[in-house]
């Protein structure tokens, strides 16, 4: 981040804290909250107690904390009255306090262990309907209502409640399940049970699910079966899809008369002479989507070496498909290309940068000018962010310094950029302005404590509430500094790219983890980086549908193969969340691969799709240079990957004073 913005940014933070100051006195009295927290960790109530009102007492700004450390110190000595009047006393004065959410349900369980009359119990009811009210996404405060209900003899009404927790994806639902006997749940809750289940990508759960509703619905006699049936057999399908059983979907398609997925499905399972026999009946659906099947058809076609085949589907695909000339032209051109027709290639890649201006259009423009003898058109080597095509173009047409930099560091910043409250006029002295002030003093004080769990709690409440641009740079800056990556990456990255914040969009994380495992390993800590950023966005407990693990979402029959080469012996998956292990890990493995296929590209492409399809891949194709082969790969995913993957390498390399062009021209192929 550039110092004449961080400056603007900390002047700004100033100004309003000159309106609105921190006491002079906080930094003195803050050690009665940490004392008092200290206190309570070794279970010395009664000095926690002492020091807590202390604090209560001489730092309001933080009195939340005080009064809820304090009723845990009075619940621990069995206080529960003392303990459950601060947590009122918490709601009352302190309504936009983080705390809040929890408070309320440490109200409602210390209320319930108290509750001896039936008062009590009322109370409690009324509480937790409040909280639900709040926080309909609770589910453990749900479970307790329905729960609670069923006590009174709510039947019902428990019933209901504990069906709408067993019908999503949630710890809680097998709970509910064993609250419920089988004729409580009908075909409509597996169904939504199934929808739930697809839309977390959990397609081998989804397909128990729809078994289960086809066989409910055969119980059920009284039940019209046809419809819903129907729905049933829809979401199996789909389910079967994703999980790559494709023949045994488009059996299903089949029966349900759906011929756009049967399509789908007939030609992911490489049953060529059933989806040639029914194309013409799939075309007269008129159904805009067969555009899409079309033009993979084509590709294949043109993969196999049927080029005159390929242009002929592509074409049609043109005259029959207006809302796909894009998609069509582009496959048109590149198969024009792979076969070495340049003249037709370059007017097609033409027209299209023409009417589309991606960059990647004239990219290829410019590569068939090349082929063809003639001068390219100029690409700016001030590359804008993340444009791919521009860092290709400028690797291939640089010479071997370093020109990867900043497009320009002494910009100068425009007005819009300054944060308000450093404008001309007087600062806001609104509300606003002052939960502006309150809430950046309490994260000051709490990180200065070192009490870093709870500044934390504090930026995401912030993050919460609609923040403007430079909230946003404020609350992700500090999310950085204290190690949440993953969610300071996450929240710059909704506003707008500047490259005086481009460290919060690429930041060094994990710094001194990923520099060992790439001093270790011999491998560049920026492609590390890059990796980490685009598998997991440096969540440390990622884990994807297929089981891939941690920062480099490894999957574990891959990190138990090569542990042993750096020296770690993995006994169970748990320890792939740990960073060290899984920084290691990976950049071995990532290095494994480097060294097989001795080009960049083809390893990040083997990260994500596996190295036996990757070697299928270049024994099919014929390609003269990688950007080929990265253009050519026939997985949507994989191909995206490996684009963003080395997009993010490049972007990680603007602010690196350390980067050999040459040796990254080696490792990245010809182009």
């Amino acid at each position: 981040m550039s110092d004449l913005f961080l400056n603007i940014i900390t002047k700004s933070i100033a100004a309003i804290l000159i309106l609105f100051p921190i006491s002079s006195l906080a930094e003195d009295f803050s050690s009665y909250l940490l004392n008092g927290k200290n206190s309570l960790n070794k279970n010395d109530y009664e000095n926690a107690i002492s020091q807590l009102s202390t604090a209560y007492e001489k730092l309001p700004i933080l009195g939340d904390y005080a009064l809820f450390w304090r009723a845990k110190a009075y619940e621990d000595m069995g206080n529960i009255d003392k303990a459950i009047t601060d947590l009122r006393m918490i709601k009352e004065r302190f309504k936009d306090s983080p705390l809040i959410k929890n408070v309320r349900i440490k109200e409602i369980e210390l209320i319930q262990k108290n509750s001896e009359d039936r008062n009590q119990k009322s109370e409690v009811r009324k509480l937790l309907e409040e909280f639900i009210k709040d926080y309909p996404s609770e589910l453990s405060i749900k479970y307790a209502y329905a729960s609670l209900l069923k006590e009174n003899g709510e039947i019902e009404k428990a019933k209901k409640i504990f069906k709408e927790i067993y019908v999503l994806v949630s710890p809680l639902s097998k709970n509910a399940l064993h609250e419920l006997s089988n004729s409580d749940i009908t075909a409509e809750d597996l169904i939504k049970k199934g929808e739930n289940l697809n839309r977390a990508r959990m397609f081998n759960e989804t397909e128990k699910y729809m078994r289960q509703a086809l066989q409910k619905i055969i119980e059920d006699k009284n039940q019209e079966t046809s419809s819903i049936r129907n729905q049933i057999l829809e979401k199996l399908a789909y389910s079967i899809f994703r999980q790559k059983r494709y023949k045994e979907a488009a059996e299903i398609y089949k029966e349900l008369n759906n011929r756009y997925w049967r399509a789908r499905s007939v030609f992911r399972a490489g049953d060529m002479e059933t989806f040639e026999s029914e194309l013409q009946e799939l075309i007269k659906t008129r159904d805009k989507r067969v555009a899409s099947i079309l033009i993979a058809y084509g590709s294949k076609q043109r993969r196999d070496g049927n080029t005159e085949k390929a242009l002929e589907i592509f074409n049609n695909t043109l005259a029959r498909y207006p809302s796909a000339k894009e998609d069509a032209l582009w496959a048109k051109g590149w198969t024009y290309y792979l076969s070495g027709d340049y003249k037709n290639a370059l007017e097609i890649f033409s027209q299209l940068h023409q009417t589309y201006g991606d960059s990647k259009y004239l990219y290829w423009k410019n590569k068939c000018l090349a082929y063809m003898g003639n001068e390219p058109s100029v690409m700016n080597y001030t590359v804008p962010h993340r444009d791919y095509y521009g860092f290709l173009s400028m690797l291939k047409n640089s010479p071997d310094k370093n020109v990867i930099t900043r497009s320009n560091s002494d910009k100068v910043i425009h007005k819009d950029e300054i944060p308000r409250s450093a404008g001309n006029d007087r600062l806001d002295q609104s509300a606003s302005a002052h939960y502006i002030s309150h809430a950046y003093e309490r994260v000051d004080i709490l990180i200065r404590l070192g009490l870093n769990n709870e500044a934390i709690l504090e930026l995401k409440h912030m993050a919460k509430k609609n923040p403007d641009h430079n909230r946003i740079i404020y609350i992700s800056s500090q999310l950085k500094k204290l190690g949440i990556y993953n969610i300071s990456v996450n929240l710059i990255t909704k506003i707008q790219y500047n490259e005086k914040i481009h460290d919060l969009f690429y930041p060094m994380a994990f710094q001194q983890d990923v520099e060992e495992a790439a001093r270790k390993n011999n491998i560049d800590p920026l492609l590390i980086m890059s990796i980490m950023r685009e598998e997991s966005r440096f969540n440390i407990n990622a884990l994807s549908i297929a089981g891939a693990v941690g920062l480099m979402q490894l999957m574990p029959s891959t990190a138990n193969k090569y542990d042993r080469h750096v020296k770690i012996t993995l006994k169970n998956t748990n320890q792939l969340y740990e960073p060290k292990t899984n920084i290691l890990i990976g950049s071995y493995y990532l290095k494994h691969l480097i060294k097989n296929f001795k080009s960049l590209p083809l390893a990040i492409a083997a990260y994500n799709a596996g190295e036996e399809i990757v070697r299928e891949w270049l024994k099919k194709g014929s390609y003269n240079t990688v950007d080929e082969f990265i253009e050519d790969i026939p997985y949507d995913e994989t191909r995206n990957y490996v684009k963003r993957v080395l997009t993010t390498y490049f972007e990680y390399m603007r602010t690196s004073r350390d980067v050999d062009i040459a040796l990254t021209k080696k490792y990245i192929g010809d182009l």
